[in-house]
């Protein structure tokens, strides 16, 4: 569900979909609305927060050492290297330009290769009935 997504909005890429390069994308393209807020989905610890090149703003976070997710593309970053974050908890905002396309690049690695991120972001979520 897009509530276990890190901002709220829609996926424009999967995880594998052919990119217009030709390479097959390592990670998820979430188009949000501008000015949205992007949280960590997990308890982890931020690695990395700052400018990279081609990608933005780049947020890393990792989780029980062998996780790392990379957060791209955002405006500005509310964090900073070894902060404690809680899932949840805000870590970032979205581009606020009006009519600008905003959209969060997600990326996850285990042990270095990149994953799925989908199957990890809603695992271990309660599912609510009704």
């Amino acid at each position: 569900s897009p509530g276990d997504l890190p901002v709220s909005g829609r996926i424009i890429r999967r995880f594998g979909e052919p990119r217009k390069s030709g390479k097959n994308a390592m990670g998820l393209s979430i188009q949000s609305r501008p000015g949205s807020t992007v949280v960590t989905p997990k308890d982890g610890r931020v690695v990395f927060a700052g400018p990279f090149r081609g990608l933005g703003k780049l947020l890393i976070i990792e989780y029980q050492a062998k996780y790392h997710l990379l957060l791209a593309g955002l405006a500005r970053i509310d964090t900073e290297v070894g902060e404690n974050v809680l899932a949840g908890e805000p870590v970032g905002t979205m581009t606020t330009s009006q009519g600008r396309e905003s959209a969060l690049y997600v990326e996850l690695r285990r042990d270095g290769q990149p994953i799925n991120p989908l199957p990890w972001l809603t695992a271990g979520k309660p599912k609510v009935n009704g």
